[in-house]
């Protein structure tokens, strides 16, 4: 690789270490014990062991030197560049060498006099898990692994690095992303931490930043190949009813609704399906779309929460009694949903039954539907498709079905648009001075551009 190529940062550990040397030579002097840390490292000991190892996406270091006299270092070099207030307060710096853009934070805990390797071992102690435990010294080349992340790597497990209440303690914010991390990468999750709620209340949460558990939730949905089962398991061990009581009662052993219609009976099995579906048809969208339809996903059966026991295995009109629980809960986590993403949420919630009728409704009620949902510029027409489709697929034996009812309901949706769009609304309003009338006459006019049925599934 030539020397102003950007660093492949998804390439294995031991090109990283070869790229920073070659770009920053400096970051090896000895007396700095800079080491490579995170998934580099692990992938870093995985390539030294003959195993399979993650690959990397970013490179993060670890060093000696306290944040001011690390910034100063950086500067003297050229390659400082700034970084957030959180990462700071973290003792995390910024620089860029090569094109590539290294976070490197100083040592944690221990006695800063204390000999180097001291240090970094006391760093390591205090990392939230054993495989995320490992560091690569850049000087030497020596891998310091005191945790057994390596082995616990080969056996698929998530282990914390030592006594797991204190871990929690520390940071709160870990007693998610142990299940996340379980859940993203198909480990087992050290019992220890299932069993955490026998001595640790989930109320510890509510001193966690909101933001913060908004990025954790986020992570889940988009990494996770099933955020269903990561949230079955917190619903299990008694995390999920106090991070997001909406969400809890998808898990609380609820029919789905009568058999006929929901052949897998549970709702928490529902809920797990729609989401896999989800989460394996939305790989092609970019970040924020796939979530704003996984959100609609995960939001779009909570008015069930709301059906009384003697009503069930039905949940009448659980469609729009969920739009306040939806409202509720992306509001507990500002950061969780951009507006397009609550948008899309509250409609998918509303509708996702009703489009399902599309050819058995009205014109005067399509024109309603296109009128109050669907008449914005740039809908977003094929993430709301997903999303009902992964209702549809998220039912026992029906996965086949997805990919169908997704191009049914765009072909509908985008029929409707079409068809209700080309009424010159602007020619109406001229003819009609009061308001009311005027809308009168807009509904009317596209309702009678709905009434040839044979066209609805785009048969122009």
């Amino acid at each position: 690789m030539a020397a102003e190529e950007p660093v492949e940062v998804s390439a294995p550990a031991a090109r990283a270490t070869a790229f920073l040397l070659r770009h920053a030579p400096w970051l090896g002097a000895p007396e700095l014990a800079t080491c490579l840390v995170g998934s580099q490292a692990l992938a870093h000991a995985c390539r030294a062991g003959g195993i399979p190892g993650p690959a990397p996406l970013d490179i993060d270091l670890a060093w000696a030197l306290a944040p001011e006299a690390g910034a100063a270092l950086l500067q003297q070099h050229g390659v400082h560049v700034p970084t957030t207030v959180g990462n700071l307060d973290r003792g995390t710096l910024a620089l860029k060498v090569g094109g590539a853009r290294v976070e490197i934070t100083s040592f944690r805990a221990a006695n800063t006099t204390a000999p180097l390797r001291d240090r970094l071992l006391a760093d390591l102690g205090e990392r939230d898990m054993t495989i995320g435990a490992i560091a690569v010294e850049l000087a030497n080349g020596t891998i310091h692994d005191p945790h057994q992340g390596l082995d616990h790597w080969q056996q698929r497990r998530i282990v914390p690095v030592g006594d797991v209440a204190l871990r929690v303690h520390e940071h709160p914010i870990r007693w998610l992303r142990y299940y996340r991390k379980a859940h993203e990468l198909d480990f087992t999750l050290e019992r220890a931490v299932r069993a955490l709620t026998t001595t640790t209340s989930p109320s510890l949460l509510a001193s966690v930043p909101k933001e913060a558990v908004a990025l954790e939730l986020r992570a889940m949905l988009g990494k996770c190949r099933s955020p269903g089962r990561c949230l079955l398991e917190l619903y299990e061990d008694g995390v999920l009813a106090s991070l997001a009581p909406e969400l809890a009662l998808q898990f609380d052993g609820r029919p789905a609704g009568p058999q006929r219609w929901h052949p897998e009976v549970s709702q928490a099995l529902h809920m797990i399906l729609a989401l896999e579906w989800a989460a394996a048809n939305t790989r092609d969208l970019d970040e924020r779309d796939r979530l704003a339809v996984l959100l609609a996903v995960l939001c779009h059966d909570l008015g069930k929460g709301l059906t009384p026991a003697t009503e069930m295995p039905q949940h009448k009109g659980h469609e729009r009694s969920g739009l306040l629980p939806t409202e509720q809960f992306l509001d507990r986590w500002p950061g969780l949903a951009d507006q397009k993403a609550r948008t899309l949420a509250l409609h998918v919630c509303a509708l996702h039954l009703e489009v399902r009728r599309f050819h058995e409704l009205r014109a005067g009620t399509l024109a309603e539907m296109y009128d109050r949902w669907f008449r914005g510029k740039d809908y977003p027409v094929d993430l709301f498709a997903r999303a009902v489709a992964a209702d549809t697929a998220g039912r026992l034996g029906m996965e086949h079905l997805g990919l169908g009812e997704r191009e049914r309901v765009a072909r509908d949706i985008d029929w409707l648009r079409e068809r209700c769009a080309s009424v010159d609304a602007t020619a109406l309003r001229e003819r009609f001075a009061d308001l009311d009338q005027f809308k009168a006459a807009l509904h009317e006019a596209r309702a009678r551009t709905l009434t040839d049925r044979s066209r609805r599934s785009g048969r122009d």
